[in-house]
């Protein structure tokens, strides 16, 4: 059985943060074409997503030397993660703070289970969406499809 204690917690963030994306684009290959997301991804596709980010800067965090009680309590709160990723050293323009603060808004205040509109704004579209994760993934070094197939 698969262990994850503080020596690999960091490397373990950055594999899932990998396998949600993934699963979040397998995900919208399937129901993205259904009637009403034609823009926007499904709310699953959009949870999956958030937890990407999510993953990504946490393990960002745990990389450069943040406590792993600080980084959990920043719980859903992609943007003050972000903010503490910024903080510690990445780029400020890597990411784009509007759309993550809408997705952490509705990844929070669990409105994208319950498909209400976020109240910072609509909801993201998919390609915006998709973009600010794959910064997230690159943030945060995660593994590719590739690394992960063939080891």
């Amino acid at each position: 059985m698969f262990s994850v204690d503080a020596s690999n917690r960091s490397a373990y963030y950055r594999y899932q943060a990998r396998l949600f994306y993934e699963a979040a684009l397998a995900a919208d290959d399937v129901i993205g074409g259904w009637p009403g997301y034609e823009i926007a991804a499904p709310p699953p596709v959009m949870t999956l997503c958030a937890h990407a980010i999510e993953l990504s800067l946490k393990a960002y965090l745990l990389e450069n030397g943040i406590d792993e009680n600080i980084v959990r309590n920043f719980s859903h709160n992609l943007v003050g993660c972000w903010d503490k990723c910024v903080e510690v050293g990445a780029d400020p323009g890597l990411l784009d703070r509007k759309i993550l603060a809408v997705v952490c808004d509705l990844l929070k205040s669990h409105r994208l289970r319950y498909g209400d509109k976020s109240k910072k704004g609509e909801v993201p579209v998919f390609s915006s969406l998709c973009s600010l994760v794959e910064a997230c993934l690159v943030l945060c070094r995660a593994p590719t499809t590739l690394d992960i197939l063939s080891t």
